[in-house]
């Protein structure tokens, strides 16, 4: 034990002589290393995350088109969905009885986060539970993910404007105040991320559901009206931005309730059967498509795959190649070091000793690059989760 504490204490000492050296080997190990831990790694992590949202999403239903915009739209809230569906073929598919149909209008947001139009159906089948206050229950009512609460300071009571996406579109797409009447507990999912509130609310910022305040005389175009007569006044200036008791009664819905948008509908059948059957009987759809997302998700990754397993052979070479320039260092090390090593030999080290030596200070460079390694990859990885 003696020996090799010495061995190490000397070996430190040699690598602090030549501290350039020591650390141009240790960030090449560190490099080599750290590189295909890394791809490895992230790649797993993005891998389960995806794959595990697209398997607790049984069927997903929307317009025939582009299946990887429905998916992630309906599943990630990226993207927008170029067709909607109407709200009636949500209805069709419950009435149907293949299991819970739950629709998702996902086209705006608020500070930035997705606003999701569902129903409570949804918390139920993704297992979403409350951390304070209640889920929505009327217009203009909205609870918010555990991400996005953190992250705005946002408590039941608080209120959150959408943003504006339209500044020239009349008939809809005004910015609406939120209530915020709860808080999602943390599930480490998108829902993480995103606002949800009633589908109804979300056609509000369509425009199809609006609300007006009652006209005055000082608002009207024509103020000199005599009693009696009707007052003028232009739409989109009383169009309500802020829903409460005072103007709830105001608002209608404009057509019928079956014609409202929905970006898709995210169906959980009751059992193998309903599944199967679901999708044969939209396989000859001409309208609509009902889509797997496990099976979708599991071709991007494959594209994914492919160009990780490419990077992956890359970084094999250059850790070779980092070894071998390690290995390179070392030898012309040795033969720089001839005096001082045969200087320890006169002073009665034995070869083995001398051995030891060197051993020891490969052993601390390796050591250090794998600590510096480890502690890449965990800044790497915490980094990685926090932006899925």
């Amino acid at each position: 034990m003696s020996t090799l504490r010495h061995a190490l204490f000397l070996a430190l000492q040699v690598l602090r002589a030549s501290p350039g050296r020591s650390m141009v080997l240790v960030l090449g190990l560190t490099v080599a290393t750290f590189l295909p831990v890394i791809t490895w790694l992230a790649g797993e992590q993005v891998e389960q995350r995806l794959m595990s949202r697209a398997r607790s999403s049984p069927v997903l239903l929307g317009h025939k088109g582009n299946e990887f915009d429905l998916v992630m739209n309906a599943l990630y809230f990226r993207g927008q969905v170029r067709d909607p569906i109407p709200m009636r073929a949500r209805d069709e598919v419950a009435a149907q009885g293949y299991g819970a149909a739950v629709p998702l209008y996902v086209a705006y947001t608020a500070a930035g986060a997705p606003l999701v139009g569902t129903s409570l159906a949804y918390f139920e089948q993704r297992g979403l539970e409350l951390t304070d206050g209640r889920m929505p229950a009327i217009l203009g009512e909205a609870v918010a993910g555990a991400s996005v609460a953190r992250d705005f300071a946002l408590e039941p009571g608080d209120k959150l404007r959408t943003d504006l996406t339209n500044l020239y579109n009349l008939a809809g797409s005004y910015p609406l105040v939120l209530q915020i009447t709860g808080v999602l507990a943390p599930s480490d999912t998108p829902d993480d991320d995103a606002l949800f509130t009633d589908v109804k609310t979300t056609w509000v910022l369509d425009g199809s559901i609006h609300g007006h305040t009652e006209v005055t005389k000082d608002d009207a175009l024509n103020p000199e009206a005599e009693e009696g007569e009707n007052l003028e006044a232009t739409a989109a200036v009383f169009i309500v931005s802020e829903i409460d008791d005072s103007n709830l009664a105001s608002f209608h819905l404009h057509g019928d309730q079956g014609d409202g948008a929905l970006s898709s509908v995210l169906v959980f059948p009751a059992d193998a059967r309903a599944h199967d059957q679901l999708l044969g009987d939209y396989a000859l759809n001409e309208q609509y498509q009902a889509v797997l997302p496990e099976r979708v998700v599991g071709t991007i990754l494959g594209i994914v795959l492919r160009v990780r397993e490419g990077l992956e052979l890359y970084f094999g070479l250059v850790a070779g190649s980092t070894v071998a320039f390690f290995g390179l260092v070392i030898v012309l090390s040795l033969r720089l070091r001839r005096a001082e090593l045969r200087l320890m030999q006169r002073l009665g080290c034995s070869r083995a000793t001398i051995a030891a030596n060197l051993a020891s200070e490969i052993l601390i460079l390796v050591l250090a690059a794998l600590g510096l390694t480890a502690l890449l990859t965990w800044g790497s990885m915490t980094w990685l989760g926090s932006l899925l």
